[in-house]
């Protein structure tokens, strides 16, 4: 079916395109001179058709049976047996040892030592003061000189207060500090040590160990096996054929009558360039369906 509309639709195009193309000459489409188109076309058509097939499928088929199992079964016996048990004893042992003890004396030892101390003692001592002492003195006013003697000539005097110093002595008692080294004597603590052997008593604790017997009762398991029915389900598989129809497609060619479009009449001929119109798909002739 897909080839025969593919072939419809190009006759519709390669239709159009000669119509749009009109004869220069007489101006109709188609041309008076051009010779006449075939009549048929052969077409391709896919025809279905059906075949059967087998195919096989899988059912499951529920089975139920009886089997015998194994079960075990569990009984307990009571068995006795001698078992050696160790038991710990402790036993305190008096023992002696001799240890060394120290003895620690002190003696008080006379000891000399020397101390500095200081003493002050006043001693005097003379020292010179300046004292200052005033008296008036004449002295002349001017510094004229003679010309031959070359002293001061005799003019003007003047009194004038002069102080001095003079030198008086003056007695001061001055404190003198001085370290005496004295002696003095302390008591000085000597610590000797001495050791003292002792016998010293001890008890010692001591663990012994012993094998005891003992009756000891314990639970045996017996396992015996029994037989018991069991019912078992079981899904069996087993295929079954059946007929399926496939639909299948073969190519037939086939001819048709073939239906071309009325001429187009033009109203004056225009230098216009040729346009691809396409066919209305009315005018293309419908093939037989099937």
């Amino acid at each position: 079916m897909r080839i025969r509309a593919s072939l419809a639709v190009a006759a519709g195009l390669l239709m159009a395109v000669e119509t749009a193309s009109a004869c220069s000459t007489c101006h109709r489409n188609p041309c008076v001179a051009v010779a006449p188109q075939p009549a048929y076309q052969c077409v391709t058509e896919m025809v279905p058709y059906t075949v059967y097939k087998k195919q096989w499928r899988t059912e499951y088929e529920t089975v139920s049976k009886t089997v015998m199992t194994r079960v075990p079964v569990t009984n307990y016996v009571e068995r006795q047996r001698v078992v050696c048990k160790t038991v710990c004893d402790t036993v305190d042992v008096p023992r002696q040892r001799v240890v060394c003890k120290p003895i620690h004396e002190t003696d008080y030892v006379t000891q000399n030592f020397t101390v500095c101390k200081p003493v002050q003692t006043t001693q005097q001592v003379t020292q010179y003061c300046m004292q200052p002492s005033t008296q008036l003195v004449t002295v002349p006013v001017t510094q004229k000189k003679c010309l031959f003697h070359h002293k001061p000539a005799c003019g003007e005097c003047k009194t004038v207060v002069q102080t001095t110093f003079t030198p008086v002595p003056v007695v001061k008692d001055v404190v003198v500090t001085q370290m005496v080294q004295e002696t003095q004597t302390r008591q000085v603590p000597v610590t000797r040590t001495r050791y003292v052997q002792e016998v010293v008593n001890e008890v010692q604790k001591v663990t012994q160990r012993r094998q005891v017997q003992e009756v000891v009762t314990e639970r045996v398991p017996v396992v015996t096996w029994t037989c018991e029915p069991r019912t078992v389900t079981k899904q069996v598989p087993h295929k079954v054929c059946e007929q399926v129809a496939v639909t299948c497609y073969k190519p037939v060619k086939r001819v048709v009558p073939v239906t071309y479009a009325a001429p187009v009449e033009y109203a004056a001929p225009q230098a216009v360039a040729p346009s691809i119109q396409a066919a209305p798909t009315s005018q293309i002739a419908p093939s037989k369906q099937i």
